[in-house]
């Protein structure tokens, strides 16, 4: 879908400095807990006696983020503000979480209406709260008048299970998560009732993300980088593919048509390397995008032609983005796993 960047084009800043980046810290720190092994869906053989953020992504299984336990749903445009926007970049960040997250065929005594909730938090990326800039004003209709809703952003994140292979599957079931992330709940913020749902929550993660003056930088130019940037970009998605980092990238046809996948693997000859990604617009099946090594330019013809009307083949620019969401979820499958180890 397209983007329109109604509030970067007039600004200067370089596309690799708009995008925020995580503190860089060690993954490779181990503890013991016991001399159990843990496998579940997405760890084969998790040893307990040297737990380590690293140690997790190395046992992640080869069919773990398989196409089949992609979101079954696909991208749609929403005005937000002065702007039309897609969902792709909030689906994209969603996914990865839900990648890491989920804990597949695993049955619970919860009803999905009580771990819905908490998991709608997770998409949104925070809390509502409800806050009164005049809450000491003795006016009640000025005070009830400036009353307005927030987001706090989320502090940690939480593995949840889902009964059965994919959330595609279990909407067909009873008590299916899916379906209560669909339908939602109303939720009483400080006696204001608020419907929270999927849609609604992928909306809100979406403005978040992308009305960000971070952002600026995207529309800083169109189309396709220069040889040196994209050997850089190529490296650091070939580096995190190998390690299981399941990477956000923007692909950017041009200023105002910009989309943001998922790249999950990779496959490499002498003359292009191959990377599988989510799409959010094509959620049912994985896509493709290229990489070029005689040109040192990335090219995604299937992809593009979904938000693109011409020139489709046309190179693009490519920029990893939103490292710096992975600690938090890293963080959540360390604590899950300590847990499981004991």
């Amino acid at each position: 879908m397209l983007f329109l960047c109604a509030f970067a084009t007039a600004m200067a800043a370089t596309a690799d400095r708009a995008y925020a980046w995580g503190k860089k810290r060690s993954t490779s720190a181990s503890e013991f807990i016991s001399n159990k092994r843990v496998t579940d869906s997405l760890v084969q053989d998790l040893t307990c006696n040297k737990l380590s953020i690293e140690g997790i992504y190395y046992r992640i299984k080869d069919d773990a983020f398989h196409e089949s336990r992609n979101m079954p749903i696909t991208n749609w445009p929403f005005r937000s503000g002065v702007a039309t926007i897609a969902g792709c970049w909030a689906l994209s960040s969603t996914q990865r979480m839900i990648s890491y997250m989920a804990r597949y065929n695993e049955p619970t005594s919860l009803r999905m209406d009580q771990i819905s909730p908490g998991l709608l938090n997770q998409i949104r990326g925070g809390t509502l709260e409800l806050v009164n800039d005049n809450r000491n004003n003795d006016n009640y209709a000025l005070r009830s008048s400036s009353e307005r809703i927030i987001t706090r952003s989320l502090k940690a994140n939480s593995v949840f299970p889902v009964p059965s292979n994919s959330l595609a599957e279990d909407k067909w079931h009873t008590n299916s998560l899916w379906m209560r992330l669909l339908e939602g709940h109303v939720e009483n913020v400080d006696g204001r009732n608020v419907h929270r749902h999927f849609r609604a929550e992928i909306e809100e993660n979406q403005a978040r993300h992308f009305f960000r003056a971070s952002n600026i930088g995207m529309g800083a130019g169109s189309g396709d980088r220069s040889a040196s940037k994209n050997q850089e970009t190529v490296a650091t998605m070939r580096r995190n593919a190998e390690t299981k980092r399941l990477t956000l990238v923007n692909l950017r046809a041009g200023r105002t048509a910009q989309h943001i996948v998922m790249v999950k693997s990779y496959k490499a000859t002498k003359d292009m390397i191959t990377f599988t990604v989510y799409d959010s617009n094509q959620p049912s099946k994985d896509q493709l995008l290229y990489y070029s090594v005689k040109n040192s330019a990335f090219y995604a013809p299937d992809i593009v032609s979904r938000f693109v009307l011409e020139n489709t083949s046309r190179s693009l620019g490519v920029y990893v983005v939103d490292e710096d969401e992975r600690e938090m979820l890293e963080d959540a499958m360390l604590a899950y796993y300590r847990v499981k180890c004991r």
